[in-house]
């Protein structure tokens, strides 16, 4: 049985209990038949075995010879209101018929010693019958064999019976199946009315209103529905809530360099020198690069937060070869400060992520470390495994941070005292999200030289069979 997602609750388990019950109905009705079959074909032996015996009680023997006086009573057994037609034969010990008719058929099987009657059905003068034979020990007269009387009658009767006791019981289970389908219609109305409730506190809410629905107002079995309803709604609230600061963030940001533009652009404007003009345009072109980067991190660091985005980790990568690729991005960058940037290959090491944010978690702490670096200064990066975790470090020599700011400096938009100017504040905010969306542990920590500091962040590891096998697949 085929149900369609928009059916009707009320339809769907009516149909899931009408129907089978119907097929049951239709089943129990070949068997009732059955029944009702065998309980006529029983009690319409029986009258036939009552009127054989009131024939063999009037069989009497006189002067040597049977004497047959047919009782009244003995077909008045038989009567009914439905026109039928009855047969009787009495057979003496020689087979000779003594009264009735004489080709009514005899039992195809042969009486036992221990059997006195045998009902038995036959065709006679073109239709079926039923009859009983019956066999009758007389006394006298030097009888050896008994004598066999045969009832019958055609089958009318007891079809009529039957029928109306198959009748009776299907009007009785249909009566109970309609009756229960109106009695689950009613309980549906009735423990639906919790759902209804909850839709109308729904359609009054505020479109603001992300609240989560109270499960216990609701069945037990409705409840898990509610609770995963729930926590669509918290991300719903999570990515809303993200997507304000964003704009909040961004509206904050963006608002004080290009109010910088503007009066520089201003200034240059009002003094009409055009040796000036050059010297505005470098630093606008500045302003520009810095407004775009500010953008790009803006938007990464919408995409990165692990509350609105819990599924992105969803690939095997290999965290040696990310890294690698970023060290060589940021190589130019590297040699025009004369910094010298170094990477420790130790081979494939594999993790659960997504290569995008594990690529910008990278390039953003060796951007960090290249900038509050010194001039001819050192930046190393190594990726190793550790029995069961991967550790990413980059490390430099710059003056680095000092414990007590450690904590503050993953906030959106701090800047620790003494750092280099141009940064936005949200590169260790983006590693932050990145880390807590890979469940990845992130330590900030003083070189071993005693000097600058080394960034170390310790993921899960994986291993490349999986994908290996997935290939060969």
């Amino acid at each position: 049985m085929s149900l369609k997602p928009t059916d009707s609750l009320r339809q769907q388990l009516l149909r899931w209990l009408l129907i089978p019950l119907s097929a049951l109905l239709i089943a129990n009705a070949w068997f009732s038949n059955r029944a009702a079959v065998a309980t006529a074909d029983q009690a319409f032996d029986r009258l036939l075995l009552a009127s054989a015996e009131a024939i063999a009680d009037a069989i009497d023997v006189r002067d040597g010879k049977l004497l047959v006086d047919l009782p009244y009573a003995a077909l008045q057994l038989l009567e009914s209101n439905i026109q039928e037609r009855i047969f009787y034969r009495v057979i003496g010990p020689e087979g000779r018929t003594l009264t009735g008719y004489e080709d009514l058929p005899m039992p195809k099987q042969a009486f036992s010693p221990e059997q006195e009657w045998t009902p038995y059905a036959a065709n006679y003068l073109g239709e079926s019958i039923y009859l009983v034979a019956l066999n009758k020990q007389l006394y006298g007269a030097g009888l050896a064999e008994p004598v066999v009387v045969i009832v019958a009658e055609t089958g009318e009767a007891r079809h009529a019976l039957s029928q109306q006791i198959l009748v009776q019981g299907i009007a009785r289970q249909s009566g109970l199946i309609v009756a229960a389908g109106v009695l689950v219609w009613f309980g549906l109305l009735r423990g639906l009315r919790p759902l209804k409730r909850l839709r109308d506190s729904l359609l009054a809410r505020s479109p603001a209103d992300l609240s989560p629905i109270d499960p216990s107002i609701v069945q037990s079995e409705v409840r898990p529905l509610i609770e995963a309803m729930n926590e669509h709604t918290a991300r719903i609230g999570r990515l809303l809530a993200s997507r304000q600061r964003f704009v909040a963030d961004a509206s904050h940001q963006l608002r004080t360099p290009l109010s910088e533009m503007r009066t520089q652009i201003d200034f240059v404007l009002r003094q009409r020198r055009p040796e000036l003009l050059r010297q505005a345009l470098e630093e606008v072109h500045g302003d520009i690069d810095r407004l775009a980067r500010l953008i790009a991190q803006l938007s990464l660091h919408a995409r990165s937060e692990p509350d609105v985005y819990p599924d992105q980790r969803n690939a095997l990568v290999d965290l040696t070869s990310i890294a690698r690729s970023c060290s060589l991005e940021l190589a130019p960058a590297a040699r025009g400060k004369t910094t010298d940037l170094s990477f420790e290959d130790s081979g494939s090491c594999y993790v659960i992520g997504n290569e995008l944010l594990l690529h910008e978690l990278i390039a953003n702490l060796l951007d960090n470390a290249i900038s509050h670096g010194g001039v001819n200064g050192r930046v190393e990066v190594r990726v190793a495994r550790h029995a069961d975790r991967v550790v990413l470090e980059v490390e430099d020599d710059g003056p680095g941070i000092p414990p007590t700011e450690r904590e503050r400096v993953f906030d959106r938009f701090y800047r620790a005292p003494g750092s280099a100017p141009g940064g936005s504040g949200l590169g260790l905010s983006i590693v932050r999200d990145i880390c807590t969306s890979h469940h990845a542990l992130i330590e900030l920590a003083t070189s071993p030289p005693g000097r600058g500091l080394c960034a170390r962040v310790s993921f899960a590891a994986a291993t490349a069979e999986p994908l290996r096998a997935e290939s060969a697949t």
